[in-house]
């Protein structure tokens, strides 16, 4: 049995989760700042060029949900899995997972997106299992604060390891999908390292190494 990890945003669906979040949150009737997508798209564009600080990012994007209880985020979540993430998925990506499945591989989505989102959309995307950016909750409230190793950048490669001695595997037999240069630190740990439809700095790379490059869009 291989590992299969797969990145989330821009890999297994068109466009960037977290950012179509910020963007839902604002559509709706949630307390954002006036200039709450403005500062998203630098905190984006400080992503592409690798230099983010993931704690002010996480802490900002995260407010919005500061006030609502777990019930609440769960429906709010939800709807927006149904009436945007749904869209985002890419057809061929779910041909991809099911390959996988039927190789008997074990699957896990692996993401910089804070996990309150990943799990929720793995489940939709039929995965199991899911890595995103661990939050604090405290009373059932977000807090805005990070715990454990964030999965970013060398951050996944902790992570992915941890779970797999966790799980009682090896990271012998480990296929990584990514479609980002912020992942390369995993995707040079895999045995097979697969950019998907990659940034100019990865397709660059992965051209170098030889890697496998592919187009799920």
């Amino acid at each position: 049995m291989a590992l299969a990890f797969f990145d989330l945003d821009n890999t297994l669906v068109a466009g960037d989760t977290a950012q179509a979040f910020s963007e839902y949150m604002v559509a709706s009737e949630l307390p954002t700042p006036d200039d709450f997508l403005t500062v998203n798209l630098a905190y984006m564009e400080d992503y592409d060029a690798g230099t983010l600080k993931l704690d002010d990012y996480m802490r900002y994007t995260l407010s919005p949900l500061f006030n609502l209880d777990e019930t609440q985020r769960a429906v709010f979540i939800s709807e927006f899995i149904h009436n945007i993430v749904k869209d985002m998925a890419l057809p061929k990506a779910i041909e991809l997972l099911e390959q996988h499945k039927k190789a008997g591989d074990e699957l896990i989505i692996i993401s910089a997106t804070g996990t309150h989102l990943v799990a929720p959309i793995a489940a939709y995307l039929g995965v199991k299992y899911a890595l995103g950016v661990d939050i604090e909750y405290k009373d059932g409230f977000i807090t805005g604060k990070l715990v454990g190793t964030p999965t970013f950048r060398e951050g996944k490669v902790i992570r992915a390891e941890q779970w797999a001695k966790e799980n009682g595997h090896t990271m012998e037999e480990t296929y990584f999908y990514s479609d980002s240069h912020n992942d390369l630190p995993l995707l040079e740990k895999a045995r097979f390292p697969i950019a998907v439809d990659p940034d100019q700095i990865l397709e660059k790379t992965a051209n170098e190494r030889n890697w496998k490059v592919i187009s799920l869009r």
